[in-house]
C-alpha cells in the first residue's frame, strides 16, 4: 500500500506548554492553538519505494486536531508558523 503524501503515519504527545501562531490572512490575525502532539507526515516518495518525512506539531484549532499540511490540503490562507514554548507563571513562596 503507498501511503499518501501528508498523511500522518505516527503521532508522539506533546507537553503542556507548547503553542502554535500563525497569521490567518485576511482574517483576525495571529491565531495561537496548543500543540497536542508531534506528527510524522509523509513528505515525498522516492523512486527506490521508500518514504521521506517530516516532524510537525498537531495543534487543536477549533474542534479540529490539524498539521500545516491539513491546512494546506483544506486552502486555508495563512502566513508562517512559529512554535513557542508557553509562558508559565510560577507562584513563589517567602520563607520566614
Amino acid at each position: 500500500m503507498k501511503i499518501g503524501i501528508g498523511s500522518v503515519i505516527n503521532v508522539a504527545p506533546a507537553g503542556h506548554d507548547w503553542v502554535i501562531a500563525f497569521d490567518q490572512d485576511g482574517e483576525t490575525g495571529e491565531v495561537v492553538c496548543p500543540v497536542v502532539g508531534w506528527a510524522t507526515v509523509v513528505r515525498a516518495h522516492l523512486k527506490d519505494g521508500t518514504t521521506t518525512t517530516d516532524i510537525h506539531a498537531a495543534f487543536l484549532w477549533g474542534s479540529t486536531v490539524w498539521t500545516e499540511m491539513d491546512l494546506i490540503e483544506h486552502g486555508v490562507a495563512y502566513a508562517g508558523f512559529e512554535i513557542r514554548a508557553r509562558e508559565i507563571t510560577r507562584a513563589t513562596t517567602k520563607e520566614g
